[in-house]
């Protein structure tokens, strides 16, 4: 029997934390209509992760156009068969519009950061108000949807791991996609280390033992696949990730004092030292700038090799429409086509991955 694949293609639907560039159709709701324009013409269904919390900040200060934008753009997803999930950067809270720009905060950006109680700020609070949303919003179009799945903010499930978890389950979410094989940051923006988790490609994980062990019970994981690339394969990738500076829609966030453009171009600098440093873990993506489809499809390879021994391997790839230009663009269709024509793949949903598993154990 041929081992089968099962590939979720995963796009965290957001604007850039820092600095846009471009008004929000620009940076956001044209590359997504590009994505759905693919998508269609392909008979691929997707998972969109919105940041939910952007929304609200936005409605907040009556910036009403980029929010009903935001609602309808996730809607004619839900329509064209696409999932939508929950996706949640809590610095949007804190910060306000002044002046026709964000002052972004940055006290608070994840969900460790805040309480885990009963106080209305609390990370449970924002948890369930998120997954409230997206019922309410999301039902009318289809009365069968559920939030259930749910990506961090940087794939930030640490520290404070196990009160994050619990959080998810008590608001019904039943479904992580945050784990990255192998992926270590350490940053003043975030900090996660990822080196133990299972060596499977789907798992679960409880309260009790964290997303590093796989579990009997609790929220199931299909983590983020990762790979890693020989000297040559790098040394291409640095060269064309020089070339393609200039492909930015906006700015990073960092954590000094006083949010400037320099600032927020060093943080960006210290990210990208990873990709120069040692052998690094590369995350499977469409929009990484710097990478070809060879390279794309040599590290899928890789990361389906590395679980040989499962009849059905799962492999989330991340993406973000913000980051997609027309190369990346091109490369998600040939990803799409050239997986089809080598494997027996089929590309899932969340919901659909969540509702396999869950029959599979009651069978």
């Amino acid at each position: 029997m041929s081992q089968k694949i099962v590939c979720l293609i995963t796009f965290d639907y957001e604007l850039p934390l820092g600095r846009n560039f471009f008004p929000p159709d620009e940076v956001l709701f044209k590359p997504t209509e590009q994505v759905l324009e693919i998508c269609e013409r392909l008979a691929c269904p997707v998972t969109f992760f919105p940041d939910v919390c952007s929304v609200w900040a936005h409605r907040k200060y009556s910036q009403d156009q980029f929010a009903d934008r935001f609602e309808s753009q996730m809607k004619e997803a839900l329509k064209a068969g696409h999932d939508v999930q929950l996706h949640l950067h809590p610095h949007w809270l804190a910060s306000s519009f002044d002046k026709g720009q964000w002052l972004i905060s940055t006290e608070k950006m994840y969900l460790h950061e805040l309480d885990f109680g009963n106080r209305p700020d609390s990370a449970q609070a924002l948890i369930g108000r998120g997954v409230k949303y997206l019922n309410d919003l999301l039902r009318p179009i289809r009365p069968d949807y559920n939030c259930m799945a749910f990506r961090a903010a940087g794939s930030a499930l640490q520290p404070r791991e196990n009160e994050i978890l619990k959080a998810l389950l008590d608001n019904g979410i039943r479904m992580d996609v945050s784990v990255t094989k192998f992926l270590t940051l350490n940053l003043d923006t975030v900090k996660i280390n990822y080196k133990k988790v299972p060596a499977r490609s789907i798992w679960r994980m409880s309260p009790e033992s964290g997303p590093g062990v796989e579990a009997e019970s609790g929220l199931l994981e299909a983590p983020i696949a990762t790979f890693r690339s020989p000297l040559g394969a790098r040394v291409g990738f640095l060269w064309r990730r020089a070339r393609s500076i200039k492909q930015m829609r906006g700015m990073t966030l960092s954590r000094a004092k006083r949010q400037s453009r320099l600032a927020n171009m060093r943080t960006m600098l210290l990210q990208n030292l990873r990709y120069v440093t040692g052998n690094p873990w590369y995350i499977l993506s469409c929009d990484t700038k710097g990478f070809s489809c060879k390279m794309l499809l040599d590290g899928f390879r890789q990361y389906i090799g590395r679980h040989g021994g499962e009849d059905t391997v799962y492999v989330t790839m991340m993406n973000h429409p913000k980051l997609m230009f027309d190369f990346q663009m091109k490369m998600l269709e040939d990803f799409i086509k050239l997986t089809r024509q080598e494997y027996d793949i089929s590309f899932a949903t969340c919901t659909d991955v969540y509702r396999a598993q869950c029959d599979h154990l009651i069978t």
